[in-house]
C-alpha cells in the first residue's frame, strides 16, 4: 500500500480507504480503518469478507451480526503470517501519517512514503489540502525544492512545445497574440539578452499606451525591457504560415552558388512595420511609453519579428535568409521552429 485517501464523516472522525489481506479470484479479507481524533489510540477499524458478483463488483458477504450469536456459537477470524505482518505494518504506517496531519476535512490524499516530494505533488491539485501542502513544503529539504523546481519546469515547457507544435499550421495572428500573452516568458527566449515583460498589445503613439482598440496610432505586438541597458524592445508575431523568402532573384534554383532569394512581402513589410514602431516610440517617447512606463529608455531599443519557419526551406532559400539577416544589425528575424529548438534545448537542460 503506497497512498491512503481519508474522508472525513465528522469534527474528529475519518474513514480511511481499505486495504486487502487476502484475496482469491472470487472472495477477499479486506481491513476497513477509521480514525477518531481526541482518544489516546486514534485507530479503529473492522475486517470485512466480500465476494466478487457477476459483474465483477466486489459486495459484502451476508453474515450474522455479534449480537446475534447464540449459547455455543462463535466466531472464527484466521489471518496467516503474512496477513498479520501485512495488517501490523500498514496499521503503524497509517498511524505514523495521520499523527502527524490530524484530521483532515473533506477529501485527502496521503502517500505513505513521505519522504519524496510525491507526497505534496498529490496533494497540489486539491484546493481543499492548501494547508497541507503549504505545511508539507515547509518541511521539504533544499535539495527537493530543486527537484520541484525542475519537475515544474520541465512540465511547464512541454506543455508549451506541443502546444506550438500542435498549431504550427494555424494561421491565426491574433491565436499566437493570445497563446504568447498566456506564456510571455516563451518571448524571452527570441533575444540574445536578458529582457523582462511588461506588456502586451502596447501603443507606441496615440492616446495612451493600452490597447488598440478605437486609439490609432502605432501598436506593437509585445513590450520589452532590455535588461542590459533599460531600453525597450519590441516583438511583432506574424503566424508559422507566413512565407518568409522569396523568388530567386539571380542565378538559379539548382543549387549554384551564385543563387540568390528576395525575401518575402511579409518578411520585409513585417520588419518595416517593426521598425516603423520603433522609430515612433523614439519619438513620442516623452508623452507615451516613458510616461507609463519610467524604468525604459529610448537610448538603444531594440526589436524582434518572429514569422514563419525555417524548416520549410530549400537549402538555397536558408542561405539567402540567413545572409539577409545578418544585414539587419541590432534588430533581429526568428522563425517559430527556431524558438522550439530553445525551448527543447531549455527543457533539456532543466532533464
Amino acid at each position: 500500500m503506497t497512498e491512503i485517501i481519508t474522508k472525513s464523516t465528522s469534527a474528529n472522525t475519518m474513514n480511511i480507504s481499505p486495504f486487502v489481506l487476502h484475496e482469491t479470484g472470487t472472495t477477499r479479507l479486506s481491513f476497513y480503518p477509521r480514525w477518531v481524533d481526541g482518544s489516546e489510540n486514534h485507530l479503529r477499524g473492522g475486517f470485512r469478507y466480500e465476494k466478487k458478483s457477476r459483474n465483477d463488483e466486489w459486495k459484502d458477504i451476508d453474515g450474522k451480526s455479534i449480537t446475534t450469536l447464540h449459547k455455543d456459537e462463535s466466531y472464527e477470524l484466521n489471518l496467516s503470517g503474512d496477513d498479520m505482518a501485512m495488517l501490523f505494518s500498514n496499521l503503524e504506517a497509517i498511524k505514523v501519517l495521520l499523527e502527524k496531519h490530524g484530521h483532515q476535512w473533506g477529501k485527502t490524499t496521503f502517500r505513505l512514503a513521505e519522504n519524496n516530494i510525491n507526497g505534496v505533488l498529490l496533494q497540489i491539485g486539491n484546493i481543499e489540502n492548501k494547508e497541507l501542502v503549504i505545511n508539507r513544503l515547509r518541511e521539504l529539504e533544499s535539495t527537493n525544492f530543486e527537484s520541484l523546481e525542475n519537475v515544474i519546469a520541465i512540465a511547464r515547457l512541454t506543455k508549451v512545445i506541443n502546444e506550438i507544435k500542435n498549431n504550427i499550421a494555424n494561421n491565426s495572428e491574433s491565436y499566437w497574440q493570445d497563446l504568447f500573452e498566456k506564456y510571455p516568458w516563451i518571448l524571452q527566449q527570441v533575444f540574445a539578452y536578458p529582457v523582462y515583460y511588461i506588456y502586451g498589445e502596447t501603443h507606441l503613439g496615440g492616446k495612451n499606451t493600452h490597447g488598440r482598440q478605437g486609439q490609432g496610432g502605432i501598436a506593437t505586438d509585445f513590450l520589452f525591457k532590455d535588461g542590459s541597458n533599460g531600453s525597450f524592445a519590441v516583438i511583432e508575431i506574424k503566424p508559422p504560415t507566413k512565407k518568409i523568402v522569396g523568388a530567386v532573384y539571380r542565378g538559379n534554383s539548382l543549387g549554384d552558388q551564385n543563387t540568390s532569394h528576395s525575401m518575402s512581402d511579409e518578411l520585409t513589410g513585417g520588419l518595416v512595420q517593426m521598425e516603423n514602431q520603433i522609430r515612433v516610440a523614439i519619438e513620442d517617447f516623452r508623452s507615451m511609453l516613458g510616461k507609463d512606463y519610467p524604468e525604459l529608455n529610448r537610448l538603444n531599443p531594440s526589436g524582434v519579428l518572429l514569422i514563419g519557419r525555417s524548416a520549410t526551406l530549400t537549402p538555397d532559400e536558408l542561405r539567402s535568409f540567413n545572409l539577409f539577416r545578418k544585414s539587419l544589425g541590432k534588430n533581429l528575424v526568428m522563425t517559430f521552429d527556431e524558438l522550439l529548438s530553445k525551448l527543447e534545448l531549455l527543457r533539456g537542460i532543466y532533464e
